[in-house]
């Protein structure tokens, strides 16, 4: 009734490619390791067609694979070892409480309550469990339980070998990004993607709150080309340049900066509520930052008008941060794209989990 996949948590492996497939586009990062040092060695980013990706699910395969297809050919990478995530609503993930067991046990014990703790159809995912920590008495452990659907892990493991690629792992995006962080503890990291953004509350080194919110770049986009009349490339362009929040002297952005507040306002709503959610569960710990991070990030002010409607420090996230960064790239280039790169350098990095 259930399948055991031992890619997401386990396998590791040095030189990586991680490949974030995301709802807008293809994100690539190789990282190779140098006397224990992380170096950037390539990265490239592609965007896709639409309804190639909805949701975190692969829609049309055959597009996919040529859009990564193509991106590969114009990247000189030197490994062929490949870790992909998954995310969005395909992916689960839940810190779920157990007496303290051996690994032996865990495993007869977490076969025998599947059913309970995972939202999925018996037989149609597959899973895997690592301990993450102690309960909140000596005599419990904290296990991550993750899982995705089969078909979409087929889907991922099918397109990598049709294009060349070896896939060492699947991971699950909130543990990558967790890998760019020096230290995210009694933090919350907001990842805003093209369609929709991902809260997570770490703690204990494991993602202890995890939730997804239908609001991400491309709707701030579509706000601007709705009120200005303009057409995306130019409301790209406004959204990217001109900081229309928390600035008074708009007039020409007036109506947009209504209702953008309007967005974010929502947006942060649903942010307090997940931190008011992890406060209930956890009394003992407070959360003292929010990192902000992806692509659909790239709006003028937003970091510092969320961090006014939160009432916490917000900061955007540097994902470089780790990284050795060779003199042959174009720093400013790659300084405007890092936050689109976050899951894919967190997932090559797992490179140096050996």
């Amino acid at each position: 009734m259930w399948k055991k996949i031992k890619n997401f948590l386990l396998k590791k492996s040095s030189d990586l490619i991680g490949i974030d497939i995301g709802t807008g586009s293809i994100k690539l990062v190789e990282i190779t390791w140098q006397q224990g040092q992380p170096v950037l060695k390539n990265f490239a980013i592609k965007d896709l067609p639409d309804n190639t990706i909805e949701d975190g699910r692969i829609i049309d395969s055959q597009q996919l694979t040529q859009s990564l297809s193509q991106l590969l050919s114009t990247t000189q990478t030197s490994t062929k070892n490949t870790v992909v995530a998954v995310g969005g609503r395909v992916m689960f993930a839940r810190e779920v409480i157990f007496p303290a067991m051996t690994m032996e046990e865990l495993g007869v014990a977490i076969k025998w309550d599947l059913e309970k703790y995972i939202p999925y159809a018996p037989n149609s995912y597959y899973f895997d469990y690592s301990i993450v920590g102690k309960g909140n008495t000596e005599t419990e452990i904290k296990v991550l339980l993750v899982a995705a659907p089969i078909e979409n892990i087929t889907n991922i493991i099918n397109i990598m070998k049709s294009v060349g690629l070896k896939l060492v792992a699947v991971d699950v995006e909130p543990l990558a990004l967790y890998r760019i962080f020096a230290d995210a503890e009694k933090t919350m990291l907001i990842d805003i993607g093209a369609l929709q953004s991902q809260v997570t509350v770490f703690q204990n080194g494991s993602p202890a709150v995890i939730r997804n919110i239908p609001i991400g770049g491309q709707n701030f986009t579509n706000v601007i080309m709705k009120t200005m009349a303009v057409d995306i490339n130019v409301a790209e362009q406004i959204k990217k340049q001109q900081l229309i929040l928390l600035r008074e002297d708009v007039d020409e952005y007036r109506e947009a900066k209504q209702q953008l507040e309007l967005l974010v306002d929502d947006f942060a709503s649903d942010i307090r509520r997940t931190a008011e959610y992890f406060q209930q569960q956890n009394r003992a710990v407070m959360i003292n930052k929010v990192f902000i991070t992806g692509g659909g990030a790239k709006l003028g002010n937003l970091v510092e008008y969320l961090a006014l409607q939160l009432d916490m420090s917000a900061v955007m996230h540097d994902p470089l941060i780790k990284l050795k960064i060779p003199a042959s790239f174009d720093r400013t280039h790659l300084s405007q794209v890092a936050p689109e790169l976050s899951t894919a350098i967190g997932l090559a990095l797992r490179g140096g989990d050996l």
